[in-house]
């Protein structure tokens, strides 16, 4: 499930309501801007050559950088250093009054969250929550709450997008609290959401719909149609994917009604599509055609081309379930064009492998051979784009971990300061302190450098993933030249009863589950450690640990959540709660799975 973005990307820049200058949008710089935003533009530039009033070059700075960020995500960054710098050595003065020293502030929090931004879209993550966390601290000196709920807010959109969703959880339950205190009722059913599509991503669908529930209540109540349809969409998601069509189908209707109403012509075209696919899995195909078709038509009417490939694909699909393959072909073909054209993977892997179904009900084996080549060059791709994003993510969040110790000691270390010119005893408690914010630091690197370890483990099981992949494909290709076994007898071979092998949905791989030691399970993935040729490798699968047990025959017993093994692997056990592998590995035994794995060990 895509999780839905809060309102414009929340606090794209801090809510401006607080300086003396209205953000614009624009498109492109000096002639591309309106009359109105280019009068705003030189009224800024005016302010900041000729005012002799620090308070309005810095407001300026900001303001102007928040117009001109369109056209050059640097220049967001380098006017709000700007703004920063005039607010920082202002209020280092004496001298400054109080409501300069409050208008500095103003600066200073927006230019500070507009660097924060520039740096989430940069990538630098742990640079980027530096400075969020730097604009939270002053929003909080000059009592602005909006602010801090909409930086929150901001904070917990990149966590989610790093896949850390106990954090993002956290600070949009931060954010929440403090838009409930102040009655802003548009945020709240935003935060609402945001919060209901992380639990719906961790399948976790009793949270899931309440949160959705409660934030279509609170979008009714303000009569914000945008969010309610929005709402609606994710609660008919949420249904689908249990299954449960009854109740699914209603709210896809009510969504796509407020869609049309609206004029939303992208939104409607979604909705109708999640309307089709949910008749295709209810085994109504006309129906489901009929959604489609409708998507697509909205779809060529407003030039989505990346919508317009996918309802292509899903037309094609179903007039080849149905037999039309002249139909089927031309969709195939359409769609595949416009995939190669937005060269997105995702979309080119699903259109070849159309095609190379149509291509194989023709008899043309060797066209429908070159599609199905693609179809697993792309899906391959994909494969390792996501095993890489998620490396990356680990990575990033470690960084965060270790630059927050930091800070944590830093702030430690400015305790024991204080402490010293109190008087000895405190200097004595402050140093206590120091010692051991010090040991939760390394503490801290210690874990930093076993997660980038498992990184490394984690980026070496991908690409031997892939090169099996590779292999295995190779020999499929010199298998199709051997006239003496046809497909239907690998096929009865891998059914039969006596054979070891299984096939690994997402990656196609055929495995020996003899060879395997143990499963480990890593977020939407397992990782599989096996022995190969006396040499100890492993491979991932994009499946949930609880579904891959279902593909495993018996001698296979869950230890604890995150494991499962291979009874015939184990060594030997080295406690109640741990065991030992054959391949050395020591692995966790739950408490919880105790007694089934002593029972799975000395059946009755």
């Amino acid at each position: 499930m895509q999780l839905v973005k809060t309102s414009c990307r929340i606090a794209i820049l801090l809510i401006y309501s607080l300086m003396l200058v209205s953000p614009t949008r624009a498109f492109s710089i000096q002639d591309a801007f309106g009359p109105k935003v280019q009068k705003q533009i030189d009224s800024l530039n005016r302010i900041i050559s000729q005012s002799s009033t620090d308070t309005a070059i810095a407001s300026a700075y900001v303001g102007l950088a928040e117009i001109l960020y369109v056209s050059d995500i640097d220049k967001l960054e380098n006017l709000s250093i700007k703004a920063m710098e005039i607010a920082d050595r202002n209020l280092a003065k004496s001298s400054t009054r109080e409501i300069e020293k409050r208008a500095f502030r103003r600066s200073l929090a927006a230019a500070l969250n507009n660097i924060g931004y520039v740096h989430d879209i940069k990538g630098d993550i742990p640079l980027a929550l530096e400075y969020y966390n730097k604009a939270i601290k002053v929003l909080e000196v000059i009592g602005s709450k909006e602010g801090v709920a909409s930086a929150l807010n901001s904070m917990a959109y990149l966590y989610v997008n790093q896949g850390d969703s106990a954090r993002a959880l956290e600070f949009y339950q931060r954010s929440l609290k403090i838009e409930e205190e102040i009655g802003a009722k548009e945020k709240m059913a935003s935060s609402l959401k945001s919060i209901g599509a992380i639990y719906g991503n961790q399948n976790d669908i009793t949270l899931a719909l309440e949160y959705y529930n409660r934030s279509l209540e609170m979008y009714k109540e303000i009569n914000y149609q945008e969010g309610m349809a929005s709402s609606l969409n994710n609660i008919g998601v949420i249904y689908s994917g249990q299954g449960d069509s009854t109740r699914a189908l209603p709210n896809f209707r009510k969504s796509l009604a407020i869609k049309e109403e609206l004029g939303d012509l992208e939104g409607a075209a979604y909705a109708l599509s999640s309307i089709g696919n949910l008749y295709e899995n209810l085994g109504e195909p006309e129906a489901a055609l009929s959604y489609y078709t409708q998507a697509l038509e909205i779809r060529k009417e407003i030039e989505d081309k990346h919508g317009i490939s996918i309802s292509l694909n899903n037309i094609g699909r179903l007039t080849l379930e149905s037999g039309d393959v002249e139909t089927a072909k031309a969709m195939a073909k359409q769609s595949l064009e416009l995939a190669n054209e937005l060269a997105h993977p995702p979309i080119i892997r699903n259109a070849s492998k159309l095609l190379s179904e149509v291509l194989k009900a023709e008899d043309n084996y060797e066209e429908a051979l070159k599609m199905h080549e693609l179809y697993i060059m792309m899906r391959d791709s994909v494969l390792k784009q996501e095993i890489e994003a998620a490396v990356l993510q680990k990575e990033a969040k470690h960084q965060i971990d270790a630059r927050e110790a930091k800070i944590v000691l830093l702030d430690k270390e400015n305790e024991i300061i204080k402490a010293q010119a109190a008087n000895e005893r405190i200097v004595l408690i402050g140093g206590a302190i120091g010692i051991l914010a010090l040991m939760l630091f390394l503490w801290r690197l210690s874990v930093k450098n076993a997660s980038l370890s498992l990184a490394a483990r984690t980026l070496k099981a991908s690409n031997k993933t892939i090169g099996m992949q590779k292999d295995q494909a190779e020999e499929n290709l010199e298998k199709q030249h051997d006239k003496t076994e046809t497909l239907e007898e690998q096929i009865e071979q891998l059914k039969s009863p006596d054979s070891h092998l299984i096939t690994l949905n997402s990656s196609g791989l055929i495995l020996d589950v003899n060879k395997i030691f143990y499963i480990e399970s890593q977020n939407r993935y397992v990782l599989i450690t096996y022995h190969d040729r006396d040499k100890t490798d492993s491979i991932y699968e994009r499946t949930s640990l609880k579904d891959f047990i279902q593909t495993l025959p018996t001698g296979f017993v869950q230890i604890h959540r995150s494991y499962v093994v291979n009874i015939a692997q184990i060594r030997s056990r080295a406690s109640k709660y741990k065991l030992i592998m054959k391949d050395d590995e020591l692995l966790p035994i739950s408490e919880s799975q105790v007694e089934a794995f002593d029972k799975a060990l000395n059946p009755v």
